[in-house]
């Protein structure tokens, strides 16, 4: 083999191996994961949920279609089957990358000088307020 097929066997297998590291911690990460901790990053990360499992079921049809198109006759160029199974496998990527940020979620970014504390709300301030005289008071008053 010449040295540019080397170079991108080389990448792709290093692409599908730290997508299967990255994988393999984000299991891990939700596994040790306290059980009450676990059910409320699921129900505050829907949309990453929805996200993962639309772009698996894309990857899937794509894959699919094109598997069920070989079998039933159609000869598709290899340039087809190739970006199909790379998009399948790209779909994978982005869901686990998805995944990856419900159990480690991202950490904002404060604008430099500001402290950790400035993002917070203050509670109600401690002004005077009348006090309205009560029935009692206010007959007793006339």
């Amino acid at each position: 083999m010449d040295l540019i097929a080397w170079a991108v066997l080389i990448s792709f297998e290093g692409i599908i191996g730290s997508v299967a590291v990255l994988l393999v911690l984000t299991f891990a990460s939700f596994s040790r994961m306290e059980k009450n901790v676990r059910r409320a990053r699921m129900f505050i990360m829907a949309d990453r949920i929805q996200r993962f499992i639309g772009a698996l079921t894309l990857g899937f049809v794509v894959l699919a279609v094109t598997f069920a198109g070989s079998l039933v006759g159609v000869v598709l160029p290899a340039a087809v089957v190739g970006g199909a199974f790379f998009f399948f496998l790209g779909t994978i990527a982005y869901g686990i990358v998805e995944l990856y940020f419900i159990v480690r979620p991202r950490r904002s970014v404060r604008a430099p000088g500001t402290s950790a504390l400035s993002g917070l709300r203050r509670g109600p301030s401690l002004k005077p307020v009348p006090i309205e005289a009560t029935e009692e008071e206010g007959d007793a008053a006339s």
